[in-house]
C-alpha cells in the first residue's frame, strides 16, 4: 500500500511540474509594447515610438483610414499578429489581435 501511495504521489508531482514547464515556454503577448501601451487617440508617431515600425501597412477598403500590422511572434507554426488602425487624421481608432487584412473585411459577406 505504501508503494502505491508513493507512486501516485510521484505521478502527481511530475504532472504538476510538466504543466509548469509548458506554461513557462508559452510567450505572453499582453506585455508587448504595442499591445500594452497603444491607446485610442494616439498619433501614428506616438505608436511608432512605442512599438517600432510595423510589418505591413494598408489603406483599408471596407473601413476608413489605414491599418498597420505588427508580428508579435509565432505559436504552433502560425504568426501571431496585432493590428492598429488609424483615422484619416492619423489617430488610433482601433486595435486588436488579428491582421489588418482580417480586420478590414466586408460586413455584408456573412449576411
Amino acid at each position: 500500500m505504501r508503494k502505491l501511495t508513493g507512486m501516485i504521489g510521484a505521478a502527481v508531482t511530475l504532472a504538476v511540474l510538466s504543466g509548469c514547464t509548458v506554461y513557462d515556454r508559452a510567450q505572453s503577448y499582453a506585455t508587448k509594447p504595442v499591445v500594452q501601451d497603444v491607446k485610442k487617440g494616439m498619433t501614428r508617431q506616438q505608436v511608432r515610438d512605442i512599438a517600432g515600425p510595423a510589418s505591413t501597412e494598408i489603406t483599408m477598403v471596407h473601413a476608413r483610414g489605414t491599418c498597420q500590422t505588427y508580428v508579435l511572434g509565432e505559436r504552433d507554426g502560425k504568426l501571431q499578429t496585432y493590428f492598429v488602425s488609424y483615422s484619416d487624421t492619423g489617430r488610433v481608432m482601433n486595435y486588436g489581435f488579428q491582421s489588418c487584412k482580417e480586420y478590414d473585411t466586408d460586413p455584408q459577406v456573412n449576411q
